[in-house]
């Protein structure tokens, strides 16, 4: 019982360190909440949908439900739109901004695939996106090109994938399993008519 307890609190402060923006990754959030609680290093780290759980509560604390609910119908329009643009690089939506479950911080969070990460740059500046900083992101899954600016006070990520890596399936860092994602014609589907 003891370690339920534990787990219960590593995963409350653990959301608590990505709501606020102090971690951005769950491992790290884990440690961290794990050093700042002054529990033991063998206690049992609480799952990624665990911690996932407690940042959809307390952002609905910290938003309210109906703030919350404009900025996810503002996220998704703005997807739909940056994806319109991008229709040749067969963009995927992922993250949040699909799934509904975002926090103040949420990104919206778009896959696309090209030969060459400046095509994609040079598509977003012909269409007047300008502020595009590009970063490159080694880790366990490979090495991609991050594209990141702010759109309405909104952080936008595009990560950046080969034509070769297309057929590949992306693997969620929250469920283990196949990743949820849509395409453009999904997107305009699902929220095309304002859903929330």
């Amino acid at each position: 019982m003891p370690s339920q307890i534990h787990q219960r609190r590593l995963a409350l402060e653990a959301a608590r360190l990505m709501v606020e923006r102090i971690e951005t990754e769950y491992l790290h959030a884990k440690e961290r909440a794990i050093l700042l609680l002054g529990l033991p290093y063998n206690t049992p780290y609480p799952t990624n949908k665990q911690i996932k759980e407690c940042i959809a509560q307390l952002t609905r604390k910290q938003m309210g439900s109906e703030a919350m609910a404009g900025r996810l119908r503002l996220m998704r329009a703005l997807a739909e739109e940056l994806m319109t643009v991008l229709e040749d690089f067969d963009p995927y939506l992922i993250g949040s901004t699909l799934s509904g479950q975002i926090r103040s911080s949420s990104d919206i969070d778009l896959h696309v695939y090209c030969h060459h990460f400046l095509e994609v740059k040079e598509r977003l500046r012909s269409f007047g996106y300008e502020e595009v900083a590009e970063e490159l992101v080694e880790n366990q899954k490979g090495a991609f090109v991050h594209l990141r600016w702010l759109e309405q006070d909104i952080p936008v990520e595009i990560t950046i994938h080969t034509w070769e890596q297309r057929g590949e399936v992306m693997i969620s860092s929250v469920t283990g399993k196949a990743m949820k994602r849509a395409d453009l014609e999904e997107v305009r589907r699902l929220f095309g008519k304002g859903s929330a």
